[in-house]
């Protein structure tokens, strides 16, 4: 039996940071006949990927400064002009 997740890729759901949650129910089907098999080993490996992904994707949110991230995109504006002493 071919693995569900055979044609899912990380680029998938990690953006979205709930692949993790998504992927899961897959993982359990997989592994329903044969919870040894390479495919069960493949998906449960998969499901860690995306967990991984989407706790170092909300990571990197908290640890965000609002105006920084605004001032990168905008550094000609003037909350974000610096003056050399």
């Amino acid at each position: 039996m071919a693995s569900a997740l055979t044609n899912v890729s990380l680029s998938t759901f990690a953006p979205t940071a709930r692949g993790d949650v998504l992927a899961r129910p897959q993982a359990q089907e997989t592994c329903s006949e044969d919870a040894a098999s390479g495919e069960c080993a493949a998906a449960w490996d998969e499901v860690e990927e995306l967990s991984a992904a989407a706790s170092h994707a909300r990571d990197k949110l908290k640890d965000s400064d609002p105006l920084e991230n605004y001032c990168k995109e905008n550094p000609e504006t003037d909350e974000c002009r610096t003056y050399d002493s």
